[in-house]
C-alpha cells in the first residue's frame, strides 16, 4: 500500500459516505447521531473503553464501554429534563469519567458539546459561555468561582465537587446526574446538525466558534485509516483531553468509531510519568504534541530507560527538528508523523503510517487523500513549485461550514472555491509541504493558536495599561511565546515587578497557555497612518 495507490480509492469511498466498518452507518442521509456510532453501539461491551492515567496518584483508572455508556446515559437523561434540544452544554473538567460522560451524554441527547479547558480563567471562560449562549455548564468548585452567574442564557451549573455560583444561575451537584437512569434512547439527529462547538483564535477580534456536524467525522476517514492507522485492538494514548479539538475528535469520537479504547492522562504533563505510562500500558499508537517531545528531549530524558515500541507516533501542530525526530525513532520505535490541520477544515496535510513512507524532518507531509490543497498568492493564483504561497483548501459546492453567530466572517471564510488558511508553505519537487509561517498575526505556541486580540483586551483591563500589542517571539521548545508590548498610564513606571504583575494578571484571566511570557514597556506603539497598531513592526 502506497500513498499514490490510495488517493483515488479514498475519493471514491467518500462519495459513498462509508468507511468505518460493517456495523457503522455513517452517511445515512436521514438520521445520524455520532454518539451512537462512537459509544452507543458498544454499550453492552465489557471490553475496556476508557483508560486514564493519574500522574499525581501514579495509578490507572479503567472503565468498560458499558460503564462509560451508563454514565453518559445518566447525563443524557439529566439534560433531557433540564435543557432543550440544540442547547449548548459546556464542560470545564479535568480528565476523568465525568468529562467523557458529559461529552457523549450531551451529543446523544441532541445537545451541542462546548469544550472548555480547565486552564481557562474568568475572561476566557465567560466569553465562550456568553458567545455560545450556553445553557448549562459542568465544572469544578474552582470553575464555579470563575463563572459569571448572571449570563443571560446560562441557567444551570453542575459541580462535581460541591462548588457554588453567585447570581441567578441554578446550581446542582453531580449526584443529581447520578440519580438518573442509565438507559437512554439516543435522540435522532441529521448529519448536518452540529454536535460540538469549538472556539478557534483569529487575527482580529475574540475567538470564533466553529460548529462540527454529526456527519463531519466522515471527512476524517482517510486520516484515521492511513495516518493514525487506528485499530480496535490498539492501546491508544492521546496526550490531549476532549477539552481540545484533537482530543475531542481523534482522541474520543474516532476512538469510539473504531471501537478502540480511549486513552488519556490527568495532571500536569510530566515526561517521566508520561513515558512510564507508555511502557506500563504497552502503548502502540500515540499522539504526543511537538512541544512535549521537545521539552522531554531538552530535559535529558533517556528513552533507553523505557521499554516503549510504538507502531504509530502522531505529532501535530508544529514541525519538529531532525534531532528530535531521530531521538523519537531511536527511543520510541517510530518517527513522529507530523500532520497539519485546522478546526475549520480537519486534517489536510500529513505523514503516513505506510511501511515505505519516508518522514522528512520538518515537513508536514503530503495532502490527505480525498482533499485538494493549493498554494496561492495574494491574487488567488497558484504559485510555482518551490515558491511560498498561502495554504488553501478546495471547497465542494455543497460543503457546509460556518462561524457561530458571525455571518460576515462565515461569508468571508466559507464561500468561494477555496478556504484560505492564513498559513504559508512551500511544496518541494516530490509533493512534500514545508511550513513557513503565518500570513497574519496568529501566534502558534506549544501547538495552540493564540489570537493576539484576546490577550490585548485582557491586558487593557489592568489599570496600569494604556495600550497593548501582542506578537509571537521564536522559542526553542514552544515554537513561539506570547510577547506583549505595553504603554503605561502616568502613575506607573516600568519595572520587572510590574511586568510580572501584568503577566500573572493575564494568566489568571485567560489561561495557562495564552498569557504573555515576556512583557516590554514602550513610550509609544508603532502605528499606521490611520492609527492602527503595527504588530508586524513589533514582531520584526
Amino acid at each position: 500500500m502506497t500513498y499514490d495507490s490510495i488517493y483515488d480509492a479514498v475519493s471514491d469511498r467518500y462519495e459513498t459516505g462509508m468507511g468505518w466498518d460493517e456495523h457503522a452507518h455513517v452517511g445515512d442521509e436521514e438520521s445520524l447521531n455520532i454518539a451512537d456510532e462512537a459509544l452507543g453501539r458498544h454499550a453492552d461491551s465489557d471490553e475496556v473503553g476508557l483508560r486514564i492515567r493519574d500522574f499525581e496518584r501514579d495509578e490507572t483508572e479503567t472503565f468498560t464501554f458499558a460503564e462509560l455508556a451508563a454514565a453518559a446515559n445518566r447525563v443524557s437523561n439529566y439534560l433531557a429534563e433540564h435543557t432543550e434540544r440544540g442547547d449548548r452544554v459546556g464542560a470545564m473538567l479535568p480528565t476523568r469519567l465525568e468529562l467523557y460522560a458529559v461529552v457523549f451524554g450531551t451529543i446523544a441527547a441532541g445537545r451541542i458539546y462546548l469544550p472548555l479547558a480547565p486552564v481557562f480563567g474568568p475572561d476566557a471562560l465567560n466569553y465562550r459561555l456568553e458567545d455560545s449562549g450556553a445553557a448549562a455548564l459542568f465544572t469544578t468548585a474552582e470553575g464555579c468561582a470563575a463563572v459569571d452567574g448572571d449570563l443571560p442564557a446560562l441557567e444551570r451549573v453542575i459541580s462535581i465537587d460541591e462548588g457554588t455560583v453567585d447570581g441567578d444561575v441554578t446550581g446542582d451537584e453531580y449526584d443529581a446526574v447520578r440519580a438518573h437512569s442509565d438507559s437512554f434512547e439516543t435522540v435522532e439527529t441529521h448529519p448536518n446538525d452540529p454536535y460540538s462547538l469549538t472556539y478557534t483564535s483569529g487575527t482580529t477580534g475574540p475567538p470564533k466558534g466553529v460548529p462540527t456536524t454529526h456527519g463531519g467525522p466522515i471527512e476524517l476517514y482517510a486520516y484515521t485509516e492511513y495516518v493514525v492507522d487506528l485499530r480496535p485492538d490498539d492501546v491508544y494514548l492521546v496526550a490531549a483531553s476532549p477539552s481540545w479539538s484533537y482530543g475531542l475528535t481523534m482522541g474520543t469520537i474516532m476512538s469510539g468509531i473504531r471501537g478502540t479504547a480511549i486513552g488519556c492522562y490527568r495532571g500536569q504533563f510530566d515526561p517521566h510519568a508520561f513515558f512510564e505510562t507508555l511502557e506500563t500500558w504497552d502503548v502502540d499508537n500515540a499522539m504526543i504534541p511537538p512541544t512535549a517531545l521537545r521539552q522531554s528531549r531538552a530535559a535529558g530524558i533517556d528513552l533507553e530507560g523505557y521499554d516503549v515500541d510504538l507502531r504509530v507516533l502522531i505529532s501535530a501542530g508544529e514541525s519538529l527538528d531532525e534531532e528530535t525526530v531521530d531521538w523519537c525513532e531511536t527511543g520510541l520505535g517510530a518517527p513522529p508523523q507530523d500532520a497539519y490541520g485546522l478546526t475549520e477544515a480537519g486534517m489536510v496535510i500529513c505523514n503516513y503510517a505506510f511501511d515505505d513512507w519516508a518522514v522528512r524532518p520538518g515537513s508536514m507531509g503530503k495532502v490527505t487523500p480525498g482533499v485538494e490543497v493549493a498554494l496561492l498568492d495574494d491574487e488567488g493564483n497558484e504559485v510555482e513549485q518551490g515558491d511560498v504561497g498561502e495554504i488553501a483548501i478546495r471547497r465542494d459546492e455543497d460543503a457546509h461550514g460556518s462561524y457561530w453567530g458571525r455571518p460576515e466572517a462565515t461569508l468571508e471564510t466559507f464561500t468561494g472555491r477555496w478556504l484560505r488558511t492564513g498559513d504559508l508553505a512551500r511544496r518541494d519537487e516530490d509533493g512534500y509541504f514545508w511550513y513557513v509561517s503565518r500570513a497574519d498575526d496568529v501566534i502558534i505556541s506549544a501547538g495552540y493558536r493564540i489570537g493576539p486580540a484576546e490577550v490585548e483586551e485582557t491586558l487593557l483591563d489592568h489599570p496600569a495599561v494604556v495600550e497593548a500589542a501582542v506578537v509571537g517571539k521564536d522559542h526553542e521548545t514552544r515554537g513561539q511565546i506570547v510577547t506583549a508590548y505595553v504603554t503605561l498610564v502616568d502613575d506607573y513606571e516600568p519595572s520587572p515587578d510590574l511586568a510580572d504583575e501584568l503577566s500573572e494578571f493575564a494568566r489568571t484571566e485567560l489561561s495557562k497557555h495564552e498569557y504573555p511570557r515576556e512583557i516590554e514597556f514602550l513610550e509609544d506603539l508603532p502605528k499606521t497612518a490611520s492609527g492602527k497598531i503595527k504588530r508586524s513592526a513589533l514582531a520584526e
